[in-house]
């Protein structure tokens, strides 16, 4: 497995990296996850997202005709570590455009990749993902909201919840159960300006409200909105998700290594004498960890190869090994977050916020059991 990048994505991300240095504005820079205002943080984030696609830097191993640049995966590494390296945050489509675009090259039709893709790149559609239900949790398989067919349409009724920025999407990839069908589960796209969707921010922890429910009351999808199949859903979602827990990942895993230094530069400027090297030194195997499990597993993607159970393994590194991390700074500051200034409250808003990051995606416990029935050995749900 090579993981240097070809001369073409060498010269991408150098001419990445330039543009990004004269166009990124310092305060938009190592923004922590789950801080800031949801209407000037989700601003911040598609401004930025639709600057890089205007100038041609979003989605380089895409299709041109897609909105990309028509290089090879190894590019897409180029561009996050120029995003990392940077401090930039992370695009508001981020989210569509490593989750769901995938399975929609694969298993959508002409007209649908056609119709969504390009403008997911440009930033002129915000996407969102309706999976999660208040009785299925992170068990996609027992999905409960409804599609019937209805001539050229499916009825759909139901609630989601956990779905992250809903309240300023546009459009949704979102899973549902069609009766009568084998299986039955299948992956449409949801238009959010429908009548019969309503959607309900979730205020946490933070004070944010990113997670939110929806309820669907009689909401009409066409059926050119269906991702493949009728009862082919399983296929898609499984394809999906295994992006979304490597690749979808990946920009947030690589920006371990650079909080790290940014928490042992604030601690020993704030309180020089709390910084035993034994708990930053564990802080910083496990960011390394991840950074090299992270780059494994995209050097395989642009092989051509699948990452198998390394995408759940490399979900676990980051969302667990990220929440030790921020842990170890607020413990070593102790008091003194509250008195250190106004950036340590970022950091314990970034912790609190940190704690979900072991249930989306995949909680923890589900992504044991993948690897756990990979290896023949019994899940936590027993021998069956």
């Amino acid at each position: 497995m090579d993981l240097s990048l070809t001369p073409e994505a060498e010269r991408y991300g150098e001419g990445l990296r330039a543009w990004v240095e004269d166009n990124l504005p310092q305060e938009w820079r190592d923004v922590p996850l789950g801080t800031g205002n949801d209407d000037d943080y989700v601003a911040m984030r598609r401004t930025w997202g639709r600057q890089l696609a205007e100038a041609g830097w979003m989605a380089p191993h895409w299709p041109v005709e897609y909105g990309g640049r028509g290089l090879g995966v190894d590019a897409q590494l180029a561009y996050l570590d120029v995003m990392v390296g940077s401090g930039a945050p992370e695009p508001m489509n981020t989210n569509g455009l490593n989750i769901f675009a995938p399975a929609l090259m694969q298993f959508g039709s002409p007209a649908q990749k056609e119709r969504y893709l390009a403008p997911m790149v440009a930033h002129e559609e915000v996407w969102c993902q309706g999976f999660s239900e208040p009785q299925a949790g992170s068990d996609l398989g027992g999905l409960s909201t409804r599609a019937v067919p209805d001539g050229d349409r499916l009825i759909v009724s139901g609630q989601k919840v956990w779905t992250s920025y809903a309240h300023f999407a546009q459009l949704c990839y979102l899973m549902v159960r069609v009766p009568g069908e084998s299986g039955g589960v299948t992956m449409v796209v949801l238009h959010m300006d429908r009548p019969g969707v309503t959607v309900r921010p979730l205020r946490n922890s933070t004070g944010s409200s990113e997670f939110c429910e929806v309820f669907l009351d009689d909401v009409v999808v066409d059926v050119d909105d269906i991702v493949g199949e009728i009862g082919g859903g399983w296929r898609a979602a499984t394809f999906a998700l295994a992006r979304e827990r490597s690749s979808g990942m990946a920009q947030r895993s690589l920006q371990m290594a650079r909080e790290l230094d940014r928490m042992v530069g604030a601690l020993r400027a704030e309180v020089p004498d709390s910084t035993p090297e034994t708990a930053l030194v564990d802080a910083y195997v496990r960011s390394r960890a991840v950074d090299s499990t992270v780059r494994r597993v995209l050097a395989m993607a642009a092989d051509g190869q699948e990452p198998g159970m390394l995408a759940p393994c490399a979900k676990i590194l980051w969302s667990e090994g990220h929440q030790a991390q921020l842990g170890t700074l607020v413990e070593l500051a102790g008091a003194q977050v509250s008195a250190a200034g106004p950036g340590w409250s970022d950091w314990t808003r970034a912790l609190l916020f940190s704690r979900a990051e072991t249930i989306y995606g995949g909680t923890s416990e589900i992504q044991r059991n993948l690897v756990a029935k990979a290896m023949g050995l019994p899940s936590d749900r027993g021998q069956g």
